[in-house]
């Protein structure tokens, strides 16, 4: 190994420190409560691998001044020394006093990356410059203005279906010259959901179900659904006279009846296989039974929805297959 490698080597503390730094975390602190504030005992500070070369070049500088008694030299290492240990305040000051706010999930499909935005207010009347959030494979970076609340956004792999809990991420920044590293670690209370992946090329949707499992088709029938404003063309016998008498407006009740092309999504009727492909195929029979706007119902061991449309109904199914365990 070169001295030049060596050296690098030995600069190249980050990790070891990291993982030394999380168990001592979780140890003394456990998870964070939020909102929770960045407070002085939180917050750690190490030379950056740019720092460390400093470091070197600055010891370097001493030994020649010293080997030549050159007293320029030796003032020009104070003089750099001491902007180097400003940094470090300077670092220090820009992380201290941050809130959390909260951590805010949507939920994901496995094999994507689950995204989970991070709220970070400044609390005081100051800038806080180039602020970053660090989680496993991505870095989010700002400048927060004062009073101001930024949202930071790091994304973790969802490599499975189920909850996901956040990995522990940084709060750090690098101000002002990039030398030191002022930085904390959160041990977040977050998760988020992840839907079975989606099957590339599943079968056809199955065929329309039974009509007691049929959804409603409004703007027929004897059922009443709810008021919307009158259309022309409305018959005399639905308008609402007491609402639009209320409200000076026209207001016509709007009916439903059931209809009988609901698609039904059945678990028992797919026959057998591994779980996680039919879970796959139901998941994308969901999303696109919801694209071409065809109701459908869902039956699962242990759970089941009639026929519906709507964000909602999606979600709600797509959570049952989320969660679902044989």
């Amino acid at each position: 190994m070169t001295l030049s490698a060596a050296i690098s080597e030995r600069l190249a503390i980050g990790p070891r420190f990291d993982r030394w730094l999380l168990e001592r975390v979780r140890r003394l602190r456990g998870p964070a409560e939020l909102p929770s504030t960045l407070e002085y005992r939180d917050i750690y500070v190490m030379p950056t691998r740019f720092g460390g070369w400093f470091g070197v070049l600055l010891a370097l500088m001493v030994v020649a001044g010293l080997n030549f008694n050159n007293n320029m030299t030796l003032l020009l290492v104070f003089l750099l020394g001491s902007i180097a240990m400003l940094t470090t305040l300077l670092a220090y000051r820009n992380l201290a006093g941050i809130r959390i706010n909260g951590i805010l999930a949507r939920p994901a499909f496995a094999g994507e990356a689950a995204q989970f935005d991070v709220l970070l207010k400044n609390t005081e009347e100051r800038h806080r410059f180039a602020i970053r959030v660090t989680a496993e494979a991505s870095v989010d970076c700002a400048d927060i203005e004062p009073q101001n609340t930024r949202r930071f956004r790091i994304g973790q792999a969802a490599n499975r279906r189920g909850w996901l809990e956040l990995a522990p991420f940084r709060v750090e920044n690098r101000f002002p010259l990039g030398l030191f590293r002022a930085w904390s670690v959160v041990i977040p209370r977050a998760r988020c959901l992840v839907y079975p992946r989606p099957a590339v090329n599943p079968p056809p949707l199955p065929q329309s179900g039974r009509g007691d499992h049929g959804a409603a088709q409004r703007g027929e029938g004897e059922h009443f659904h709810g008021l919307r404003e009158y259309q022309p063309g409305d018959p005399l016998r639905r308008i609402a006279w007491r609402t639009s008498a209320r409200h000076q407006k026209l207001y016509s009740r709007e009916m439903e009846a059931p209809r009988d092309d609901a698609c039904e999504l059945n678990w028992y009727l797919m026959g057998g296989g591994d779980t996680e492909e039919k879970l796959s195929i139901l998941t994308a029979w969901v999303l696109r039974a919801e694209r071409r706007q065809i109701p459908y119902s869902l039956e699962m061991p242990g759970a089941a929805l009639p026929a519906d449309l709507g964000e909602n109904h999606r979600d709600a199914c797509l959570e049952i297959l989320a969660l679902f365990r044989q």
